[in-house]
């Protein structure tokens, strides 16, 4: 018997008085997400309203997996193989419970047989180990009564040493060293492998004398996480990685509510808004394709354009906890269009509650500002193929991580990318970010002080020490939106390393909607520098008169004009880390400061673009828009009293009334 001394971890996290739905549950099964009265009530839910769900799972466990068989044991990597394995397996037991069919029985007990005999959980305490005991964990509790006591106690011994190593692994000790990833508490790997630990302590209370431990370690990190997250409901590391830690993180809070009676947990501002993330990530409904592996999100951080993890259930879940129709909408449609991974499809049928009515996004704002993270999406309208601009400026966990630890929480999956942006028109991208790549700025639409990118980059993960030490901040310090424009301002210039002599980097968004987005960069040194400007596309790239370039992907073409600064020279090249044609412009000697002026616009092949006309009024810059018969001038003010304040004015027009306004007050440069 593999049962440990609780009194070796010492009385802390025993339980003085049991919670009172565990204990009315000690002993029996199953417990974990399900009862037998749930059991009872899904299956004739798969008859009505969970009917396409079910017959979902039923065809994906039928037609793709019935017949496979354990991947054979290997010790390669971070052997994430298994992850695989410990998804799996809730499968087959999900469709036995609904079914009583032996074959899924069958299927179930040959997996978690082999997987308990496997050499290794992992090469060491994570994610591989985090997987198995969340599916090994399940299908014990699910399936308690159809094992024999000698099946019980070998499964039961194996995901004890297991949850004891993660416990191990997990907590600070003069006999065990923790994994990299004990206080990473805005990192998925944490999420992950405590929801495993949590698990494996739920299904083997009762029975194991440790278990309350690992209840109690998982629930008091998880408490620590929920604190650790800001309110506006973004990830720093992604849409990808949102979907795989947030569904982790849920899994375990969801347990926790029905076992501890920790509804409180839900409670949490992050979480509420988190839907919104998602949502505003995603891309036009006419990019998602029809199958899984298709484009249907914006790629910031570690991400890349399409799921790897299943977001459906995630969606499920916070439409059902929150009553939010946006979220039910959003998991429709991920379903319906089969882009969506779903390696957590029985979620789907536990978690939606089919009384929230799904809600088009329609009625909700075009531009959405995530003020932790600085994250800002525009749009011209949630059509199908409307256009979409990102753009990212804040620190690389977010404003109140940089300021809340004294360490890195988890940001190895940031990129060195403050002032990037993206651009998608008319179902094609256009301006793109790198994806899931080395961390090099040189591979982000921002700018290049003297050769030198920004701090963290050069390795495969964010390097976070010097920002995080110096709480070296960047921020989104203007954020406007109405119906004619929506008008950003980012400050960049405490992200770049010393060395680089920089001493000002003010950008300034303005979109004026539907189509043009003028980029206008304020750039200042200690000394004379070089400044290259850099734009990463996708499609042909060439220059097509003395100020212009053209960008063709397809039937839609983006007009790149160059208005400042004068006299620039220019670099066209593949970069070599990314593969996207990238236009390099900078001044042609070296200054210690300079203006870059540039305006896009994106158009469907053959349409015309607007003729861009550089002018001076009364000692300021200007420009003249000509398009489809229309003039439109706007002058820009490049002494203003304060860094926020708004840069142009469009003249000739009433200032409209804002529907979202944002500024937040920043030193000088210099006097941080």
């Amino acid at each position: 018997m593999l049962y440990y001394n609780i009194f070796k971890y010492g009385n802390a996290l025993k339980f003085e008085k049991a919670p009172e739905p565990l204990s009315e549950l000690s002993g029996a099964h199953p417990r974990l997400y399900l009862t037998q009265e749930k059991i009872s009530e899904l299956r004739t839910l798969i008859k009505g309203s969970h009917r396409d769900m079910w017959l979902n799972e039923k065809a994906w466990v039928d037609e793709e997996w019935l017949q496979d068989r354990p991947p054979t044991y290997s010790t390669d990597g971070e052997m994430l193989w298994q992850r695989t394995v410990g998804d799996r397996i809730p499968h087959y037991a999900f469709c036995y419970l609904m079914t009583q069919n032996e074959t899924y029985l069958q299927k179930a007990k040959g997996w978690i047989f082999i997987t308990v005999g496997y050499p290794g959980w992992g090469p060491y305490p994570d994610l591989a180990k985090g997987h198995l005991l969340c599916g090994v964990s399940l299908a014990y509790d699910w399936l308690y009564h159809n094992f024999t006591p000698q099946e019980r106690e070998m499964i039961r011994d194996r995901l004890a040493l297991e949850a004891r190593l993660m416990f191990m692994a997990s907590t600070k000790t003069e006999e065990y060293k923790t994994e990299w990833w004990h206080r990473a508490y805005l990192q998925n790997h944490l999420w992950v492998n405590l929801c495993g630990l949590g698990t494996a302590g739920f299904a083997l209370y009762g029975e194991v004398p440790d278990a309350e431990i690992w209840i109690n370690q998982a629930n008091t990190i998880f408490k620590r996480i929920l604190s650790s997250l800001a309110n506006d409901g973004a990830s720093h590391e992604g849409v990808e990685y949102w979907s795989y830690g947030t569904l982790f993180l849920l899994k375990y809070l969801d347990l926790a509510k029905q076992l501890l009676g920790e509804e409180e947990l839900f409670d949490n501002p992050w979480l509420r808004n988190t839907t919104y993330y998602r949502l505003y990530n995603m891309l036009p409904r006419s990019m998602w394709g029809d199958k899984p592996g298709k484009d249907n999100s914006l790629d910031f951080a570690d991400s890349v354009r399409h799921d790897t993890h299943d977001p459906v259930c995630v969606l499920r879940k916070l439409a059902a906890e929150y009553k939010n129709g946006y979220a039910q909408w959003l998991a429709q449609e991920i379903q319906n269009s089969n882009t969506g991974v779903f390696d957590h499809r029985w979620l789907n049928l536990i978690w939606c509650d089919p009384t929230v009515p799904a809600t088009p996004p329609t009625n909700l704002p075009t531009m959405r500002h995530f003020d932790n993270l600085d994250l800002v999406i525009m749009r011209s309208d949630w059509s199908s193929d409307g256009t979409l601009f990102a753009f990212k400026c804040g620190p690389y966990t977010g404003h109140k991580a940089l300021w809340e630890f004294d360490y890195d929480p988890g940001g190895g999956h940031v990129h060195p990318d403050v002032n990037h942006f993206d651009l998608i028109a008319f179902g094609k991208w256009l301006v793109v970010d790198d994806g899931y790549k080395d961390k090099r700025t040189s591979q982000h639409n921002t700018v290049l002080i003297n050769g030198w990118g920004q701090l963290g980059e050069g390795s495969t993960w964010f390097s976070s020490k010097e920002v995080q030490a110096g709480k070296r901040m960047s921020a989104v310090i203007r954020a406007q939106s109405n119906p004619i424009y929506d008008y950003v301002i980012g400050d960049a210039y405490n992200i770049y390393p010393d060395s680089a002599g920089l001493a000002k980097f003010l950008r300034h968004i303005l979109y004026i909607k539907p189509d043009l987005f003028i980029i206008v960069d304020e750039l200042e040194t200690w000394g004379p520098s070089t400044f290259n400007w850099l734009l990463h596309v996708e499609g042909s790239l060439l220059k097509t008169s003395e100020d212009t370039f053209t960008v063709d992907n397809g039937d839609v073409t983006l007009n790149i004009e160059v208005v400042r600064p004068e006299g620039f020279k220019y670099e066209i090249y593949k970069d070599s880390g990314t593969q996207a044609p990238t236009l390099k412009i900078f001044p042609g000697e070296k200054v210690d400061q300079t203006i870059f002026l540039v305006v896009l616009h994106p158009a469907r092949a053959g349409e015309a673009h607007p003729t861009i006309t550089e002018i001076e009024e009364d000692g300021r810059l200007g420009i003249l828009i000509n398009f489809k018969g229309e003039e439109r001038k706007i002058l820009f003010n490049f002494t203003r009293p304060k860094i926020n304040d708004r840069i142009f004015n469009l003249a000739g027009e009433t200032e409209p009334q804002n529907i979202y306004n944002f500024t937040r007050n920043m030193p000088p440069p210099g006097k941080e």
